[in-house]
């Protein structure tokens, strides 16, 4: 492993961009003057490994058939819904910066009874290209997979992970160049079994470790974290039906063959309507910032101190209503929060902080939101997507899958829609 930390090289796209405007940045018809994305890399679907005869070969006339009209392969790992699940089952993704000359954003996940493929995939910014970075457990049978399939360290044979809905459980370390997931799975299907074993999945090796069990913590539907660099701490905050909120540290190698080491567990911050929020840490006051769709309201945390009362914060400004399966950001040129959900179409807003930089100065003042959207922007990435895609979409659906990539001195937003849709960014600054 790795601990090279190279600053991601700018995508030439990125110059040609406006501020506050939205584009196309894949697909067969980007925008920028683009060329189109090389076919078979254009699309996250065209990365399927249900569509790839060596991992799926055709068994029987009736699957032969299938392919030849052009239709979605059968898998013994497809589950109800199949591929598609990994944009629309509740599941985010994070931005790599050291993965690829110009960093990538990577998806994994399935959930429930609607994926259950192992796969990892991942768009690289710089050639604008899919690729399937991991074929994930491909080789068992039907009942290798979902329902009466228990798992009990949350792994396939293979090691990956069953693939959980991801919600806001997955972050990235950029010093380990892995990417994070806070939550496992014992056994898919309709009645899932969540289990606190966390999961690290190296970009340099392309490899998964899991963390240790945690002997009490609940970390089930819903939960959102964050990724504190300083302390090296992945924090988390469970959903409705969990108990935590914790820290887990990638660091150790244990001798149990596990890594990593859990922070000690205090109690939910919020505890009726925890589903679905989001948080981000804003390292310069040392602060994390959490958006909660119940309350229409900001909160803080204090990650000096995990065992205090949570905070809620006063806004004024721009302000849209919050969103559940809504995505916050810090931007550190902007030196300021992000906001996105997909319920408000095109907008994106920032959340400068109140001046000061220590704990009570921060909670007492205003945060103020603005609308980072320029007049003149002609591009709704949310409508068009979901006007493309040849799926049922889950249109709120946003989590992970909006991030903010640094170059330098300025802050792109990355945007995934839908599998067989391009992917989007604007520039910020």
């Amino acid at each position: 492993m790795t601990h090279d930390r190279a600053e991601p090289v700018p995508p030439l796209w990125v110059g040609r961009m406006t501020p506050g405007h939205w584009y196309r940045i894949s697909g067969d018809r980007p925008d920028l003057d683009l060329a189109e994305t090389p076919p078979g890399t254009r699309y996250l679907a065209d990365n399927d490994p249900a569509k790839d005869a060596r991992l799926n070969p055709p068994r029987g006339a009736k699957e032969i058939l299938r392919r030849l009209l052009g239709r979605r392969a059968h898998a013994s790992w497809q589950g109800r819904v199949g591929f598609p699940a990994i944009t629309e089952a509740w599941n985010g993704a994070v931005f790599a910066s050291r993965f690829g000359a110009s960093g990538s954003m990577v998806l994994f996940g399935g959930g429930h009874n609607d994926y259950f493929g192992s796969d990892v995939h991942a768009f690289d910014l710089g050639t604008r290209q899919w690729s399937r970075i991991s074929d994930g457990y491909v080789w068992g049978r039907v009942d290798h997979y979902g329902a009466g399939a228990v798992y009990p360290s949350a792994v396939y044979p293979d090691g990956s992970p069953l693939p959980p809905h991801t919600y806001g459980y997955v972050q990235y370390d950029s010093v380990g160049n892995d990417y994070l997931l806070l939550k496992g799975q014992t056994e898919l299907g309709p009645d899932v079994k969540a289990t606190p074993i966390p999961h690290m999945f190296n970009l340099d090796s392309l490899k998964w470790r899991r963390g240790p069990r945690h002997p009490s913590a609940i970390l089930s539907s819903g939960g959102w974290t964050t990724w504190d660099a300083s302390r090296r701490i992945l924090w988390g905050h469970s959903g409705d039906d969990g108990n935590a909120f914790v820290g887990f540290s990638p660091d150790s190698n244990n001798s149990d063959g596990t890594f990593g080491t859990w922070m000690a567990l205090y109690p939910k911050k919020i505890h009726t309507r925890a589903d679905h929020n989001a948080m981000s840490m804003d390292p310069v006051r040392d602060i994390i910032i959490v958006i909660v769709s119940a309350s229409n309201s900001l909160f803080a945390i204090d990650p000096s101190e995990p065992g205090r009362e949570i905070a809620r914060l006063s806004s004024d400004g721009d302000q849209p209503v919050i969103s559940e399966c809504a995505a916050l950001e810090y931007a550190p040129n902007l030196d300021q929060f992000v906001y996105y959900s997909a319920n408000d179409g095109p907008e994106i807003y920032s959340i400068s902080s109140p001046a000061g930089s220590t704990w009570h100065r921060l909670v007492a003042g205003v945060w103020t939101w603005r609308s980072l959207l320029k007049e003149g922007n002609r591009l709704d990435p949310v409508t068009q997507a979901a006007s493309l895609s040849s799926y049922v979409v889950n249109v709120s659906h946003t989590f992970g899958r909006f991030r903010v990539a640094t170059y330098g001195q300025t802050d792109v937003a990355i945007l995934v829609r839908h599998v067989d849709t391009p992917v989007y960014a604007m520039r910020l600054n």
